[in-house]
């Protein structure tokens, strides 16, 4: 009877169980040894009752079941809390600079409808608000040729939001270049990696409902002619919807790709 095929969906599987089963130690070895032994005995009898080599490896994979269902149960057994943790702190760390880098970019979106629509569309003050001399004074001392007291304090609001978040986004964005250079060295193990689907979804949600929320917040203001800060909020739910689409791109074609790497 013909052994497994060295390339075949059972050294697939048995390969994905390596990965996925890093930093486990002795645990993780004896699982992997226990897993190939499961796997060949199920190969044996599938070719005992006269499937060819190819259907007789499927059906054994498909008897074992998921290898990332496996290696999670070992992991959950034999690595504790800390098993979850890793993953769940790399995945924070993910999302946390992606939302920061989305500020920023809101950042920058407010910046060009400032300029197009002027100050008060991104960072006007709500009708009603009046301002004291003193405090007109201090705007006009930054904004010298602004047209009046409403439109020096906008334009002071102006720069605070768009420096602001700019600021977050640089954060942001230093985040994510420490965590990809911290995974190229022990962070990059697979214990350490957290599922896509885990980071992407909830992201993907969050991003989704934020963009949704404060688009429609604009456009309800820009409906009443309200064009206070209705720029800010445009801003923040564009970019939103915008990261919400990205994500989702990004979670289909890494899905795609994880298709054509199951064993078949």
């Amino acid at each position: 009877m013909t052994t497994p095929h060295p390339d075949g969906p059972i050294e697939r599987t048995l390969d994905t169980l390596f990965d996925r089963l890093a930093g486990t130690g002795a645990a993780g070895r004896r699982a992997l040894t226990e897993a190939e032994d499961h796997l060949t005995e199920a190969y044996a009898e599938e070719r005992a009752k006269g499937l060819d080599a190819e259907a007789a490896e499927n059906a054994a994979v498909a008897r074992f079941g998921s290898p990332d269902r496996f290696a999670a149960g070992v992991n959950r057994v034999h690595s504790g809390p800390a098993a979850w943790l890793r993953p769940a702190f790399v995945g924070c760390w993910v999302a946390g600079g992606v939302g920061l880098v989305a500020v920023g970019l809101s950042g920058l979106v407010s910046e060009i409808f400032g300029r197009l629509y002027g100050a008060g569309f991104v960072a006007g003050d709500a009708p009603g608000v009046t301002y004291t001399a003193d405090r007109c004074a201090d705007y006009f001392e930054y904004f010298p040729n602004a047209a009046n007291c409403a439109d020096a304090a906008a334009q002071h609001h102006w720069g605070e939001v768009v420096t602001g978040r700019v600021a977050l986004g640089v954060l942001g964005l230093l985040a994510l270049v420490v965590l990809w250079l911290a995974r190229r060295g022990p962070l990059g193990a697979a214990r350490w990696t957290p599922p896509r689907l885990a980071v992407g979804v909830p992201l993907g949600i969050a991003f989704a409902l934020v963009g949704l929320a404060f688009t429609g917040m604009s456009v309800m203001q820009l409906s009443f002619h309200d064009t206070d800060m209705a720029g800010a909020n445009l801003a923040t739910g564009l970019v939103s919807l915008g990261a919400a689409v990205v994500v989702a791109g990004w979670l289909g074609v890494r899905g795609r790709s994880a298709l054509r790497r199951v064993p078949s």
